[in-house]
């Protein structure tokens, strides 16, 4: 186990917050124009952004996990798109979206963080570990897994 602190963000999600690396993620947008697909083929896929000259995929985790949770309209006054850098060892090698509704905080966590477990009712397949931090848990999502979902776009 590492003896050194890491910088990472909280991003809210409805079940539990996420919790991600600070070099994992690019940019926070606020109030992001998403073209909204129209014929999703699943619920997870909410579209595409143009951010910087590129078109990006649009996923919202909460979907993910369960198909019958609807993701809040994405012209809500909270809604954020967090950019995610391209992910290591992922078939898509290009930066994506994660849609997120709520503050974005910023966080140190400490090397002696409890691990909890993965909640019986979500995908394991998108989640790396359960982590407590100060009474709090959160879901470290599986990057990899992550790109997989994102290069059906």
């Amino acid at each position: 186990m590492s003896t050194e602190t890491l910088d990472c963000y909280i991003l809210p999600s409805a079940k539990m917050p996420l919790l991600l690396p600070v070099e994992t993620i690019s940019e926070v947008v606020a109030k992001p124009e998403i073209e909204m697909l129209t014929k999703a083929p699943a619920n997870w896929m909410k579209g595409h952004v143009n951010w910087r000259n590129q078109r990006l995929p649009v996923v919202s985790y909460v979907g993910l996990h369960d198909a019958k949770l609807k993701a809040k309209s994405a012209s809500a006054d909270d809604t954020l798109l967090v950019v995610l850098n391209p992910i290591p060892n992922a078939a898509r090698k290009t930066y994506s979206g994660l849609l997120c509704h709520g503050e974005v905080k910023r966080i140190t966590v400490e090397p002696d963080m409890e691990f909890g477990e993965v909640p019986e009712d979500m995908d394991k397949r998108y989640i790396e570990a359960v982590v407590k931090i100060a009474g709090t848990e959160f879901i470290v999502p599986r990057l990899v897994a992550l790109g997989v979902a994102f290069s059906y776009f």
